[in-house]
């Protein structure tokens, strides 16, 4: 199947412009779907990243935030400049190694309506990753051989992610500001509780290369790492129990989030 040019690719990217540059030369490389445009959103404030995608042999459109707005306002960020129903979204960590991944992922969204983004990643590099789809059951859908993880599987994840992988405009603009909605995490929630999942492609396209390089995101939460800095805005009655989820959906206990004092 090949593909119209209805797929943006938006990349997120902050300041490890050596990993920045092996993504896009390899996602380049291996690609063969038709990409209506190409988008990078750098968050590090440094207008050196011109002279790294200059090299990438696509037309590359680049945004540089400065200063640094953090990664889901970068989403947010690239996101609305997008006009065609599909984004693969990548991150500046990646090595892609085969090629026909974004066709397979298109029939995946096209034939399965619960899905709202398909993963691409090779097992072996996350635990969490692999436990939950290792164990989901093999199967075909259109061709195409995949896993579809239960949304039970994980009380948090697997509803949506920012791996790199095929996802629709449509679903982004429904959930609206990812900003507001907090971290990574509260996004998956927020589409696991309207039934929605990832699924996998069985035969992986990339692997981080990432570790030991981390980047904090200045708009993540601190003091401890709870979700209430960055928790969805809005009052909220409490659950039967303060350990209870909290009725927000950011996937944190009721105390942990809107259950601590302004």
């Amino acid at each position: 199947m090949t593909p119209p040019r209805d797929i943006t690719f938006v990349l997120t990217s902050c300041g490890r412009f050596d990993l920045l540059a092996e993504t896009l030369r390899t996602f380049v490389a291996c690609n063969t779907a038709p990409i209506a445009r190409w988008l990078v959103v750098e968050d590090s404030g440094r207008e050196e990243v011109r002279d790294v995608v200059r090299g990438a042999g696509v037309p590359l459109e680049l945004i540089v935030n400065d200063p640094p707005i953090g990664q889901m306002a970068s989403i947010d960020r690239a996101y609305a400049t997008v006009d065609t129903p599909y984004i693969f979204h990548c991150e500046d960590d990646w090595r892609f190694f085969r090629s026909g991944f974004v066709e397979e992922s298109l029939v995946l969204l096209e034939t399965l309506a619960t899905v709202s983004a398909v993963m691409c990643r090779r097992p072996g590099q996350n635990r969490l990753h692999d436990a939950i789809v290792g164990t989901a059951p093999l199967r075909t859908e259109g061709g195409v051989a995949c896993r579809l993880p239960e949304r039970h599987a994980h009380d948090v994840w697997f509803g949506y992610g920012f791996n790199p992988g095929l996802r629709r405009l449509a679903d982004a603009r429904a959930i609206g500001s990812f900003a507001a909605r907090g971290q990574e995490k509260h996004a998956s929630l927020w589409f696991k509780r309207r039934g929605m999942g990832m699924a996998a492609l069985e035969h992986p396209a990339c692997e981080t290369t990432g570790h030991g390089q981390h980047v904090a995101d200045p708009a993540a939460a601190v003091d401890g790492g709870h979700a209430w800095r960055s928790r969805p805005p809005g009052n909220f009655e409490p659950p039967g129990s303060r350990n209870d989820p909290c009725p927000c959906g950011s996937g944190e206990r009721y105390k942990l989030c809107h259950g601590l004092p302004p």
